[in-house]
């Protein structure tokens, strides 16, 4: 006789769009592990952070992830597919008032200290300075209006209330730094869109996102996977997608390439942004290693499946996010390798998710559609 059915959650973790991109290969590819009566849109919850947070609403929507996939393999003009315009929008008068408050308030301050003979410092100028820009480089309001639009054109549902499935978005409140999960009780009242932004706000590259009074930052700042929302919420299988590991720099095995010097080089020989990038990766791994090691404890009647890319290929993800043919590369990278992989664990995953009366099929390589069938 079956299994019952538990309560399942997808959880999806952020790794910027090319992370995004990972995943919709990675569900693609999971989609063809279930058998004819359950497939990635009819898990019972889905949580998901920073980016990880549209994919997650997308396939709440019951959008397949092979649609999104063909989307963007076919250059479609849909949800994930966008543009740099649609994200990536300079102000020119804001940066021309910036500048002007700059130097106002800063020779404003000096007088002052002159005035008084107050003893300043280059620090002093320097927070100073700083106060008068804004918080982050790019505004996330056109992403925001975006969605919005792109949700209206495409009939992707804006509102938790009419979800017919549970959907949680974290961010982190900027002022007194605690976790606010969009789509729990009482954070319902705004639209999914806007949960969306406030997930997004990568410090420094983002400003933080303004919702009523209070300004949000990235979902991921403090926990990469927030597995204890799908437990509090009653999951007993939590399927959980990180596309965001560090690179495992071998000189014997890979080459990381200087593009100025022609030749292969260190992480650390690559200048800060790779550098912060891999120390974030780092952080990344072992904060999900100690969450996945203290709910396994505490929680031993829960199955979690992680699914997350090798360390030797994560120099993929290192290219440009507004490239379409970038996006491609990982989607497909994404979908083959978790297929290998899946194979790999096949034993292992079809006897867990088994226990919670969802069926598989070994036969990962069917074409796309035929493992879901049944599913609607």
């Amino acid at each position: 006789m079956p299994a019952a059915r538990n309560k399942t959650a997808l959880v999806l973790a952020g790794g910027g769009i090319m992370g995004a991109a990972y995943e919709i290969g990675c569900l693609a590819a999971l989609d063809r592990l279930f058998a004819p009566g359950f497939s990635t849109r009819r898990f019972d919850m889905y949580v998901g952070i920073s980016a990880g947070s549209v994919i997650a609403t997308l396939v709440a929507n019951r959008i397949a992830p092979q649609t999104i996939y063909d989307s963007v393999i076919n250059d479609e003009r849909r949800v994930f597919n966008w543009r740099r315009s649609d994200i990536y929008q300079l102000n020119g008068w804001e940066i021309l008032a910036s500048s002007w408050r700059v130097l106002r308030n800063t020779l404003r301050i000096l007088r002052k200290y002159r005035r008084n003979r107050w003893s300043y410092s280059l620090s002093d100028i320097y927070y100073i300075l700083q106060e008068q820009f804004p918080a982050g480089i790019f505004s996330l309001e056109p992403m925001e209006n975006y969605l919005r639009q792109s949700f209206a054109q495409e009939g992707i549902i804006d509102d938790f209330d009419l979800l017919k499935t549970e959907l949680y978005i974290p961010a982190y409140d900027l002022d007194d730094g605690r976790r606010v999960v969009f789509g729990s009780e009482g954070h319902r009242d705004l639209r999914i869109c806007q949960a969306i932004t406030a997930s997004c706000a990568i410090p420094y590259f983002f400003r933080p996102h303004k919702i009523g009074e209070r300004y949000y930052v990235d979902g991921s700042v403090g926990q990469v996977s927030h597995l204890d929302i799908a437990i509090k919420q009653g999951a007993k299988l939590i399927v959980v997608v990180n596309p965001r590991v560090p690179m495992d720099n071998d000189r014997e095995l890979t080459c990381l390439p200087s593009l100025s010097e022609g030749r292969c080089s260190s992480v650390a020989e690559l200048g800060i942004a790779i550098a912060r990038e891999q120390s974030l990766r780092i952080e990344t791994r072992e904060n999900l290693a100690l969450a996945l090691d203290l709910h396994r404890t505490r929680h031993p009647e829960v199955d979690i499946v992680l699914i997350e890319p090798g360390s030797e290929e994560t120099l993929l993800f290192f290219q440009s996010p507004m490239s379409q043919t970038a996006r491609t590369h990982v989607m497909n990278y994404g979908l083959q390798l978790t297929l290998g992989q899946l194979q790999e664990r096949y034993v292992e995953l079809s006897s867990v998710f088994g226990r919670h009366g969802i069926r598989t099929t070994s036969d990962l390589f069917a074409p796309p559609g035929a493992a879901v069938a049944g599913d609607e």
